[in-house]
């Protein structure tokens, strides 16, 4: 689901909203413990970067015994690290703050600064986008400069979930921090009112889902809008697209050009810039039941929890499509326009080529992680009892005190108990897999999925504890990468997988962070297509206008496309929905904008660059959308 982003850019999922009520302290970073490397480290914050010393120092101070210092140390970023900054970070009390403005003031000292800068950074999340942000990119202190006061102040808006605030030095030599505080200043700004919606869709026109479209019909609404494209780049697209013509429709041969494209593909990735989008939705079912249908592929595997995922979908004959769906994903895709796939899957299980159901979350999301502790039980219990006891009484505690996605941060002291404790256990059951084998002759996955749920609860925990920095992103992608190799090779082998996640989880380059766009931050996708890159056909999928919906059901605008943008050349081809294959053009006039940094917009909203051929084999866009038909939140 999407998924946590790095402290210095815009958040595009809910982030942890559960900070303390009372205002933050150790702000001169005078309480300190010892890390793992021998530093000491400052009480009460998040600290780390890849190449980088955090620590206190109490040599250099403006005031008290200490300040807190970041220095690079190590030039190269270690493989599969995260970029090369460094940043400290913690939660305001959101009560506090909402619909005040809040003002971060506190003293920078830099040294041999060349590349990069020193900052504070404070950040505003609202539901699935960020409000305000500030890091002082453009006038943080570099080269080598004294003790100085600086400040960064924002507005806490009424629909915020959460503050978040701290220091940053993305680049080289050192930078020190003091004496930082925290205020909210100014009269209150003028609150939501709840009952009216910030935006409201307008309604949606009755289009037939069930055949397809002709030209006529395909053609999008006058865009009132029409951003400047090069004439070559338009011509190449007008050229070289595809029509899809229908959302629904059960003839596909408008689809047939998928074909030679996924020739030999064992991975078919389908991506989304945003959740609750009802054509991404209504697209995604139907590319998914003709890859089944026309093109072999075996199972479809979601963005949610892998254990949930596959204890529900082996009870697909007897569950109620409703059932299968709150058993397995995460509400953001509880809506009628997905609940036909599981409606499908249903159909599929009597005959000789059932689509089956799994996922490759570590984070838990449905109704069917309930089971997890008794099935890691059940499992140890077989060959001994008092370690099953002690499996079920530590599972059950962690699986109570954390929700649905991201739930709240976890200490250093409990992420290092339950990593220790989940890693042994996977370790105990790898070393006993051949007997547990024969205690599960009827479900003969399951030692297996045991110990790749345990691995799971160990990146989950790391992951919580790492909160929302860029390690809790790099955790859980390389936690959902590893998932899903155990989809390939072990739960579903030698079977063609469907993968259903946002486009940022599937990118194949990662993200590119601002403070350091260089160094992309490794999210699941680089893996897989590091991994599988012969046998692996990406899909992102985009939207030209219209509107959408928050996670949490919030609706809300898309942004308009300006010019030169991947939505704004795509948009060229005259029809509702685009595909464009990516995977067999080569560089030219016409196709220059694949092989170039540009601009598209993840949720509509947020401009991100990326280099299109880099990250994606195909694009498929949607000229208008809409939210989704929710189904109500289960009792």
């Amino acid at each position: 689901m999407n998924m946590m982003r790095i402290a210095l850019a815009a958040s595009l999922v809910p982030t942890l909203a559960l900070a303390q009520q009372q205002p933050p302290t150790n702000l001169g970073f005078e309480e300190a413990h010892p890390a793992a490397d021998g530093h000491l480290v400052p009480v009460g914050w998040y600290t780390g970067g890849d190449g980088y010393e955090v620590a206190v120092d109490t040599t250099e101070r403006v005031e008290g015994r200490a300040s807190l210092r970041m220095r690079l140390v190590q030039a190269t970023p270690t493989s599969g690290g995260p970029p090369r900054f460094a940043v400290s970070s913690r939660m305001f009390p959101l009560p506090l703050a909402i619909g005040r403005t809040l003002r971060l003031t506190g003293w920078i000292r830099t040294d041999g600064i060349t590349d990069g800068f020193a900052g504070l950074w404070m950040r505003v999340d609202g539901v699935g986008r960020t409000i305000a942000f500030d890091n002082m990119q453009e006038r943080g202190p570099r080269g080598t400069t004294p003790w100085t006061r600086y400040v960064v102040e924002l507005p806490v808006d009424s629909g915020a979930t959460a503050v978040l605030f701290g220091m940053l030095h993305p680049g080289n030599g050192s930078a020190w921090f003091d004496s930082l505080s925290v205020e909210v200043v100014g009269p209150p700004m003028p609150r939501r009112v709840a009952s009216t919606p910030p935006y409201a869709a307008p309604p949606r026109p009755a289009e037939d889902l069930g055949r397809l479209l002709t030209d006529a019909e395909l053609a999008p609404a006058p865009d009132s809008v029409a951003p400047a494209v090069d004439s070559a780049a338009a011509a190449w697209v007008r050229a070289n697209a595809h029509a899809v013509r229908s959302l629904g429709a059960r003839e596909a041969s408008d689809l047939a050009f998928l074909a030679p494209l996924l020739a030999g593909k064992l991975v078919v990735q389908l991506g989304e810039s945003g959740h609750g989008v009802r054509e991404f939705d209504l697209a995604k079912v139907r590319l998914i039941r003709h890859l089944h249908e026309a093109l072999g592929y075996d199972v479809i595997a979601f963005e949610s929890s892998l254990f949930a995922c596959d204890r529900v979908g082996r009870k697909a004959d007897s569950l109620s499509a409703m059932e299968l769906m709150r058993g397995c994903i995460f509400g953001v895709w509880h809506t009628n326009e997905v609940l036909p796939l599981f409606e499908y899957i249903k159909e599929t299980q009597r005959t000789a080529h059932p689509l089956v159901l799994t996922g490759f979350d570590v984070q838990r999301s449905g109704d069917g992680d309930r089971e997890r502790s008794t099935f890691l039980r059940r499992v140890v219990a077989t060959l001994d009892t008092a370690y099953a006891r002690r499996v079920y009484a530590t599972d059950s505690a962690f699986y109570a005190t954390m929700p649905t996605g991201n739930g709240p941060a976890v200490s250093p002291a409990d992420r290092d108990r339950l990593v220790a404790f989940y890693d042994s256990l996977a370790a105990w059951i790898r070393a006993r897999e051949r007997p547990l084998a024969k205690s599960f002759r009827d479900d003969p996955i399951a030692p297996a999925l045991a110990r790749q749920t345990a691995i799971s609860m160990s990146f989950f925990a790391r992951e919580l504890a790492a909160g929302v920095a860029t390690e809790g992103t790099v955790v859980r992608d390389r936690g959902m990468a590893d998932n899903l190799d155990f989809v390939l090779d072990e739960l579903h082998p030698r079977k063609k997988v469907i993968v259903w996640a946002h486009n940022f989880h599937i990118q194949h380059r990662g993200f590119a962070p601002r403070a350091a766009p260089s160094v992309p931050v490794r999210t699941m996708g680089t893996y897989v297509a590091e991994r599988h890159r012969k046998e692996l056909y990406t899909v992102g999928l985009y939207m030209y206008r219209g509107s959408g919906a928050m996670n949490n059901r919030q609706v809300y605008p898309i942004a308009p496309a300006t010019a030169g943008t991947l939505e704004a050349i795509v948009h060229q081809a005259p029809w509702r929905y685009t595909f464009v294959d990516l995977s067999r053009a080569t560089e030219g006039p016409g196709t220059a904008w694949m092989f170039r940094p540009l601009l598209a917009r993840e949720w509509g909203t947020n401009t991100l660059s990326i280099v299109p051929r880099d990250e994606y084999d195909g694009i498929l866009l949607v000229d208008t959308t809409w939210p989704p038909d929710y189904v109500p939140y289960a009792r």
